[in-house]
């Protein structure tokens, strides 16, 4: 399917109809337009100024409108779209700071790690791939609507055919549009006995970030164990695409890589609200490429490298 045909006139993806956003004093704004438009301008009613939101090669368009607490109006091309805003709460001058939260291993994983599969052939090592969201949590949106749970199923589809080439086993935590629980994620790499688990993601910014000026790839880990995966995995991916930038690896504590026991990851892909890293979502070329890079950060770490 070509960008073309998704195309009927100029849309509003973001906010959707009716969305309660936070305290934040501007919010992006982000859709799609007919072919042949080159530029437009999002008018943000409660505000009375208009931003200029230049349309990509593929119709996508983004741009950042003030925003004030309470309803909110913008309008593009006769399209109106109301959202609400939280109010900012008033400073609390005796307010303490709250404690660092401590986040904790995933309750049933064991304290000690696996032993690291290195020699072992690839038919004698699991895999559990899992799909970011799913069924009703859709994730983020691109310009043209596309919901990052389609474009991590794709992903996550063509790594494991990859790695199933290479003779791997492999366990996919959802085959479809199926809502899987957060922390029945990791579990499926627990029950099947794993050898590792990655989580495959598409990033989006902050509401007040305008989504043209953010785009890159990234893997997240929570504990040396997961961080070795990731970099395999990072090394791989920031040589597959030398063009899209690479943050390398991150620490997060996501439930899917609190695992002491399992290798556990999260790639963030790409960021699917930039024009074009939603294109680079759909390309045909580029995705085997990007699930071969996976496949071989993970033959990389398999190998101790």
């Amino acid at each position: 399917m070509t960008f073309a045909a998704l195309l009927a006139t100029v849309t509003i993806v973001f906010p959707p109809e009716g969305a309660k956003l936070p305290a934040i004093n501007r919010s992006y704004v982000m859709g799609a337009a007919e072919d042949g438009e080159s530029s437009l301008v999002v008018s943000s009613l409660t505000s009375r100024v208009s931003s200029p939101a230049f349309v990509s090669r593929t119709g996508a368009w983004a741009t950042v409108v003030d925003v004030k607490p309470g309803t909110n109006v913008v309008e593009i091309g006769g399209v109106r779209r109301s959202f609400t805003v939280a109010p900012i709460a008033p400073a609390n001058p005796i307010a303490r700071a709250e404690p660092k939260k401590t986040y904790t291993k995933l309750p049933y994983a064991a304290d000690q790690a696996k032993p690291h599969p290195k020699g072992k052939k690839p038919e004698e090592i699991t895999v559990v791939l899992d799909a970011g969201h799913g069924g009703h949590d859709g994730g983020a949106l691109s310009p043209h609507g596309l919901p990052e749970k389609d474009a991590n199923l794709r992903l996550a589809k063509a790594v494991r055919a990859e790695l199933v080439k290479r003779g791997y086993k492999v366990i996919m935590t959802r085959e479809d549009d199926t809502f899987v629980a957060l922390y029945d994620r990791p579990k499926a790499a627990h029950r099947a006995n794993a050898d590792l688990f990655v989580s495959i993601h598409h990033n989006a910014p902050g509401y007040a970030t305008n989504p043209l000026a953010v785009r890159s790839q990234s893997v997240y880990a929570w504990n040396p164990l997961g961080e070795r995966l990731a970099k395999a995995i990072n090394v791989r991916m920031a040589a597959a695409d030398p063009s899209l930038p690479n943050e390398g690896v991150l620490h997060a504590n996501f439930a899917v890589t609190r695992n002491p026991e399992i290798p556990s990851c999260l790639i963030e892909a790409d960021y699917i609200t930039h024009p074009d890293g939603e294109a680079a979502t759909w390309d045909a070329v580029r995705r085997p490429s990007i699930a071969a890079a996976i496949a071989d950060g993970i033959a990389d770490w398999v190998a101790g490298k």
